[in-house]
């Protein structure tokens, strides 16, 4: 059981935001009051704003979100847990009521080796869909809220079609049920490796076309996903290579992911690696490195994110082409920015330094939904 955490202080106004942004079923059930810790600064370093571009930072990022945005990415965003082949339990509806908290783990945590570093995919010899559900489309069922293969065959040969649907307040299809979209997921797999082409539809134009190349098991898993993803304006270039496992010796399990994403038109590239420790749905620990290129600057945020019962507790540093410029740690309302001078970040500073955190965590949850429904179909 990992140890209590100490003293934190209280960011209600902040976390009430945040949980807007963390996805609609653990905005039903946050429950819990807790406190936020001080966390340590960088090294020192002119206190000055001067080289900083917000207003690039700000465009850049909005493309990003712009993307991951659109109502069918957000709607794959939110059921991508609920796009399974195999039939599933009922989904109870989040209870209101307050919660215990497993307590999690506060202080710095490094990074793992990136994913990448795991090894070739193992040799298989089967594919991930059974030839029999070839051009089926699956569809919601509202009695036993789970997905289930329909009538309807006009989903793509050699793979399956899941609709998507605008969503409630609690993570599930709104009812009635309307379309926003769908996934396609089409089998390549070979001898030797598992490999399924991924299409998001919005339902007038395909908005994502990715390859995913899997090995492991649902509970230790490896991956490469690589291709683009558009909002009919911006088109991103993506790879993202990501492992899932839990932690030996723990309750917890660990996702690690280490993503470049490239905006061509708009100039600009984000680089990520990061890692979310998990002990339940309100308690985890992020590690993050994460660099904004081309805007025509370079931004790195680094350092920790430790939530608990869904209130997290920040201890991050940035640096500016290089140079320490800033750190962003708890306040009362919203997060601190501090120059590296030691004074007060100005107001436009703070928001594309906060923008920055809160596209992280977005970009985060985002590809964690693009590999989801293709890690179910793992044994």
């Amino acid at each position: 059981m990992p140890p209590t955490p100490g003293p934190r202080r209280e960011v209600a106004g902040w976390i009430t935001r945040r949980l807007s942004e963390a996805g609609p079923l653990w905005r039903a059930i946050a429950c819990c009051t807790v406190a936020l810790g001080a966390c340590d600064k960088s090294p020192a370093a002119p206190a000055t704003s001067a080289g900083f571009d917000p207003a690039a930072a700000n465009a850049a990022l909005a493309v990003v979100t712009g993307v991951s945005g659109t109502t069918a990415m957000q709607s794959l965003t939110v059921l991508s847990r609920l796009l399974k082949v195999a039939a599933a339990p009922p989904l109870a509806t989040p209870p209101a009521p307050a919660i215990a908290c497993a307590p999690a783990v506060p202080g710095t945590r490094t990074l793992p080796p990136s994913p990448a570093a795991a090894g070739p995919l193992a040799p298989l010899t089967t594919g991930l869909i059974a030839d029999s559900l070839f051009r089926h489309v699956f569809v919601y069922d509202t009695t036993t809220r789970a997905y289930a293969p329909s009538a309807d065959t006009s989903g793509p040969a050699g793979g399956i079609r899941f609709l998507l649907y605008g969503v409630t307040s609690y993570g599930l299809p709104a009812t009635p049920l309307a379309i926003d979209g769908w996934l396609d997921l089409t089998d390549q797999s070979t001898g030797s490796a598992f490999r399924l082409r991924s299409q998001i539809s919005d339902g007038a134009s395909g908005i994502g076309d990715y390859l995913v190349g899997l090995s492991g098991t649902q509970a230790a898993d490896t991956a490469l996903l690589s291709g683009t993803v558009t909002d009919g304006t911006h088109t991103l270039t993506f790879t993202d290579s990501t492992g899932g496992a839990p932690v030996s010796g723990s309750v917890a399990s660990q996702v690690t992911v280490s993503a470049h994403l490239a905006d061509t038109v708009a100039g600009f590239s984000v680089d990520m690696r990061a890692s979310r420790e998990s002990f339940d749905p309100f308690d985890f620990n992020d590690a993050i490195d994460f660099t904004l290129s081309g805007t025509p600057q370079t931004i790195r945020m680094t350092g920790a994110i430790t939530t608990y019962c869904l209130v997290p507790s920040v201890g991050l540093q940035v640096s500016l082409n290089g140079t320490p410029y800033a750190t962003i740690t708890n306040g009362t309302t919203t997060p601190n920015v501090t120059l590296a001078g030691g004074q007060s970040a100005p107001a436009d500073v703070s928001q594309a330094l906060l923008g920055m955190m809160a596209a992280q965590q977005q970009l985060f949850q985002w590809l964690g939904a693009l590999f989801a429904p293709a890690k179910a179909l793992l044994p």
